[in-house]
């Protein structure tokens, strides 16, 4: 049985990294599992130094580090720092975590490249953010709510998209001693959990807990519709087995109904999965994806037709009738520069070829996963 080697939640890495630097604390030494996303948040947490003098925190497409590093800058007196994204990044939402920091006394300017940070020390106090974009505009200030002149009290009107990560920040803020290595991830997870239930071949995940603080472990409820079980074996390792139906018990053969709202970056591969399996599905909470670093609705859309389904869908949700046998053509993908399409990839290969343009994005959440999913199936 294989055991696959997942990477660190970056989710959980970018923000121990971020309370590590708000608590004048040294950042943890980087190894073989870090992504590119957690680099990108040492990146900007450490800016380099350009030739006018100016400070450089560079992004790139890290969406996370954009985010976080903002409400960073903002809040250390003295800095000027340029924070730095890509062009997709720049035009992903952003606007609400900005008026949020200039409400407490962040002094901020946009640029072609980014933002003009000039950090102060902020108000804190009582502070509204509208999160419904994303829920990391009530993380961000969550993270720095030590560095004003009162702690902040966030407060959302509007609700908060994704409400399990702003919960894992509560916790995280609470923690007087930050550990490291993060917990490994639970969204990288679902791939292989998924692909359990398609290959049949069991694999072990080291370094997951089910008592966990990240929203994505809720994944490890869907083994019914995606055809594993999970257990721990004798070293306290959580495998994944399939189902001993094969994930086709009565119960599971009308559509699958999922609210994706508080975990959406499952939605692309659990949606594919669960049509690879011939399960038609109607996926909701799904508002934020095209939002993402790819068209995310749209793209899962597009995957589904390929695969033979008939899809609906609307600005927040996405239906499939699963064929009654798929579409085993070989198909042409691109991942689009997104990591998550690459995974759908991935799992679209097990059932028929496939040949992916941009198969690298994989790098932002994982990159050693080609190596570790072409031996995950295998006893």
């Amino acid at each position: 049985m294989r055991s696959v080697e997942l990477p660190y939640a970056k989710s959980l890495a970018n923000r121990v990294m971020t309370l590590r630097a708000v608590r004048g604390e040294s950042l943890p030494e980087p190894d073989a599992w870090w992504s590119d996303d957690i680099w990108a948040m040492r990146r900007v947490l450490e800016p380099s130094l350009r030739a006018d003098g100016l400070k450089v925190a560079q992004a790139g497409p890290a969406g996370t580090a954009y985010r976080f590093g903002l409400a960073y800058w903002a809040a250390q007196p003295g800095a000027e720092v340029l924070l730095a994204a890509d062009e997709r990044l720049r035009q992903r939402p952003i606007q609400p975590l900005v008026d949020s920091l200039r409400a407490l006394g962040a002094k901020l300017e946009s640029s072609p490249e980014g933002w003009r940070i000039w950090g102060t020390r902020l108000s804190g106090g009582p502070v509204a953010v509208d999160a419904r974009q994303s829920s990391q505009f009530a993380s961000a200030l969550l993270l720095i709510s030590e560095c004003g002149a009162a702690p902040i009290q966030l407060q959302l009107p509007k609700g908060v998209v994704s409400a399990p990560y702003v919960a894992m920040t509560e916790a995280l803020v609470r923690e007087k001693a930050l550990t490291w290595p993060p917990e490994r991830d639970w969204s990288s997870a679902l791939v292989f959990l998924a692909a359990v239930g398609l290959t049949q071949e069991a694999v072990r995940l080291p370094g997951l807990r089910l008592a966990s603080l990240q929203g994505d472990a809720r994944c490890s409820d869907w083994g019914r519709e995606l055809g594993f079980v999970l257990r721990t074996d004798a070293d306290g390792v959580l495998v994944a087995e399939p189902a001993a139906d094969g994930g086709d018990a009565e119960s599971t053969r009308g559509p699958w109904m999922v609210d994706f709202g508080n975990t959406p970056d499952l939605a692309m591969p659990a949606a594919v999965a669960a049509a690879l399996r011939g399960r038609s599905g109607r996926a909701t909470g799904l508002q934020t994806l095209n939002a993402k670093e790819s068209p995310r609705l749209d793209a899962t859309a597009r995957l589904l037709a390929d695969l033979g389904c008939a899809v609906r869908s609307g600005s927040d949700w996405l239906e499939w009738d699963a064929p009654l046998a798929l579409d085993s053509s070989v198909k042409e993908l691109d991942s689009l520069g997104d990591h998550r399409m690459a995974f759908c990839a991935a799992l679209i290969s097990l059932r028929c070829p496939v040949r992916l343009a941009g198969a690298d994005a994989v790098a932002k959440s994982f990159p050693d996963f080609w190596r570790q999913f072409g031996r995950a199936p295998r006893t």
